[in-house]
């Protein structure tokens, strides 16, 4: 009966057109009207707003939000990992959307303790990209757009899971040129290579982003090497060491930003990167 009447009480005192959603790290935050003055400390986060139709609220943006093309005038505090605090408030934004691994924390907190609402995005699997789209959607006003194109991405999932390839490769993704990294199962990268219907060669390792050898990825002998790469004519340094093992025909390319990005536009990339591997 406590819960009921402390309900009772705290939606009484709320505008009739207020919405609370709990983000990702378990915070409430509720605002009292959709928000004219968006703030964004990531680029996936960007994308988002765009796709739900209220990219033209951000006031500042990070480094390499650059989806869609308007994007990029959006004027930058720094980057997804680090941003002044003093610049943010005095854009005096409605809501601040950070990025919960990005290396921003600090300054995420120090913007929450001066009463500035701040929602906190991390997409720990493919489903819960669709999920991010819906909550951010609600906050923003955009609650019908949010709504669809979360079902859309869970409903293209299901699509692409359902075309199987008549042979499973063992496949190395490579996601860096100054050391050999990769991902795990447990990685968002990692549960696209599963939904591929493909095996993640360093998928059993206990770390999301593994660093591996040159010697391991030999002794792995992957049937495909995915490259991830910032634009379709970049050449990776390493695709002449894997050439030289006789390896030319294993090595793909795609661009990282369709991959690596948690907004709706990593359906499409989930779909190249199907093709890409399974091709």
């Amino acid at each position: 009966m406590r819960w009921v009447l402390f309900y009772l009480l705290f939606s009484a005192v709320l505008p009739a057109n207020a919405v609370t959603v709990v983000d990702n790290a378990g915070y409430q935050v509720t605002l009292d009207s959709p928000p004219m003055r968006i703030v964004s400390f990531a680029p996936h986060i960007t994308e988002i707003l765009f796709e739900l139709g209220v990219g033209d609220r951000v006031v500042a943006t990070v480094d390499y939000s650059d989806h869609p093309e308007a994007a990029k005038k959006i004027p930058r505090l720094g980057s997804a990992f680090s941003v002044s605090v003093e610049s943010v408030v005095a854009l005096e934004p409605d809501i601040v959307f950070a990025w919960a691994t990005g290396g921003n924390q600090k300054a995420v907190a120090q913007i929450r303790a001066l009463g500035i609402p701040v929602y906190t995005n991390e997409a720990g699997t493919l489903s819960g990209v669709a999920d991010s789209i819906q909550r951010i959607g609600l906050l923003v006003g955009a609650a019908e757009q949010g709504k669809n194109l979360a079902s859309e991405f869970k409903l293209g999932l299901i699509d692409i899971a359902a075309a199987k390839p008549l042979e499973r490769k063992r496949i190395f993704f490579q996601i860096s040129d100054a050391q050999l990294y990769t991902v795990n199962h447990e990685h968002l990268l990692g549960q696209g290579l599963a939904l591929c219907h493909a095996d993640n060669v360093f998928g059993s390792l206990p770390i999301p982003v593994p660093i591996v050898s040159f010697e391991s990825v030999v002794a792995a002998d992957p049937q495909v090497i995915v490259i991830s790469v910032p634009d379709p004519d970049y050449v990776s340094p390493w695709e002449a060491r894997w050439q030289s093992l006789g390896w030319q025909g294993r090595i793909r390319r795609i661009e990282a930003s369709l991959i690596t990005r948690p907004s709706f536009r990593m359906l499409e990339g989930l779909k190249i990167l199907c093709q890409t591997v399974n091709g």
